[in-house]
């Protein structure tokens, strides 16, 4: 029996030992998606931009950005002329649009007008992506990071090609019939306000390819601006908790009575150690300048998360306050529309609605993972075997501690924090609007 437990125990620890290659093309892959994205809106990375390129690439950004301009104007113009001379539903149906557009605008104008900030966003984070072994931990953070952010990516592109196509196909399935001979009126996809009449000789095929284009550019401007929101905090919430594996390890304790080999500590020191080989290190006289570089590579990292963080809440909070506010009108609106307006077997509104959504739910959830991983620095501390080091570093990693206890977060311009409790009030204030709609409407 004692052989066979000793075996036991012999395999669980090579189990617990297997070591993985932290690999830089891990964060290659989101790298080039965030080039990607910014080159979907005319705003690439400057590295190896000829003066001739550049203009190119601001050009199509200004061109770009004016037809989201002019799709707004002319969706809030018809919208203020409906108010006049329409109906109530009249008037409901285009203020998602509208609201959609307003987003889109806010988000890529900010990455415009601090481009170098996003760079350093985009650029940074490969600096801090380890390399070379790392322990299973670690690799199970990095692995489990990058999956949810590939499934994050695919979902909301999904979402938003469909709710682009869902309001532009059926006008061309009905252009194709018409053309076809057969009896089926034109129509549009959003309503513009113009001053000729667009179903009179060749100007519907010119507005219908002007409208799809708008929606398709608007769509893109919005992804472009939520997805890189999420890699930027997806990479820094993983360095977060990568860092507290770090500061779990990086003082050596020896197991005795105090300390049992079932703790967590106890596993640290055996299997995870990596500044200090083997015990009798422990009393080498280099060990506490070890301890003392490596506590401080610990604080310049914590502090560049930190700045990090920062900058993504300086590039994101204004529009993430437009963003929270729309959002629980458009909400609300297509709602409203789905039951009073669009009928049940029809789609347009009910995928707007899921869209917006997933897309506040996205932008909390990644801001609620920034609030655990940075507390989790504090609690990483307190575990850690500070107990045993010296006094100057007791001192030291009580003075991270305290630092590290205030959460790292994103705001919606100071009235909120972007957290999963933002995402539950967005919702309970849409239902609140849209069952105040319904009322007023019955009445």
């Amino acid at each position: 029996m004692a052989s066979i437990e000793k075996t036991s125990k012999k395999n669980k620890l090579e189990t617990q030992e297997k070591v993985y290659e932290g690999n830089i093309d891990d964060y290659d892959k989101t790298y080039i998606l965030a080039k990607k994205l910014l080159k979907m809106i005319g705003v690439p990375l400057t590295e190896n931009l000829t003066n001739f390129s550049s203009f190119c690439w601001n050009s199509l950004f200004w061109f770009n950005f004016a037809n989201i301009l002019l799709s707004t104007a002319l969706e809030t113009t018809n919208m203020f002329v409906m108010a006049s001379i329409g109906t109530f539903l009249d008037l409901f149906t285009m203020m998602p649009c509208v609201g959609f557009l307003l987003v889109a605008i806010a988000k890529t104008y900010k990455i415009k007008r601090y481009r170098s900030v996003f760079e350093n966003l985009v650029m940074e984070p490969r600096d801090m992506w380890p390399t070379g072994r790392i322990s299973e931990d670690e690799h199970k953070i990095i692995s489990d990071a990058m999956d949810r952010l590939r499934i994050v990516v695919k979902v909301y592109f999904l979402c938003n090609a469909m709710l682009a196509s869902i309001f532009t196909v059926p006008s061309m399935i009905a252009w194709i019939k018409n053309r076809t001979g057969q009896d089926v009126e034109l129509i549009l996809g959003f309503s513009y306000w113009l001053p000729f009449d667009p179903f009179q000789g060749n100007r519907y095929e010119i507005v219908y390819f002007v409208q799809t284009f708008h929606c398709f550019l608007s769509a893109g401007f919005m992804v472009c601006g939520d997805l890189l929101f999420c890699i930027f905090l997806s990479h820094i919430t993983t360095q977060f908790s990568l860092l507290a594996i770090r500061i779990n390890k990086f003082i050596y304790v020896p197991i005795d009575d105090q300390l049992v080999e079932s703790y967590s500590l106890a596993e640290y020191s055996k299997l995870h150690t990596s500044n200090i080989n083997n015990a009798k290190s422990t009393n080498d006289k280099d060990a506490e300048q070890r301890y003392i570089e490596e506590f401080t590579f610990i604080v310049k990292r914590h502090r560049a998360l930190i700045r990090l963080s920062s900058d993504v809440e300086d590039m994101y909070t204004f529009t993430l306050l437009v963003n929270f506010i729309n959002s629980s009108i458009i909400i609300c609106f297509c709602l409203f529309c789905c039951a009073i307006i669009e009928k049940w077997n029809e789609f347009n509104y009910k995928i707007f609605c899921l869209t917006s959504i997933l897309q506040i739910w996205m932008l909390c959830w990644y801001g609620q993972q920034l609030l655990d991983t940075s507390t989790g620095v504090a609690e990483a501390l307190y575990n850690c075997g500070w107990y045993v080091a010296s006094k100057g570093m007791k001192k030291s990693v009580l003075i991270m501690m305290q630092r590290s206890q205030r959460e790292v977060y994103v705001t919606t311009y100071g009235f909120s924090i972007v957290s999963l409790d933002s995402y539950a009030t967005i919702l309970k204030t849409s239902w609140s609007y849209f069952t105040l709609l319904i009322n007023m409407y019955k009445e």
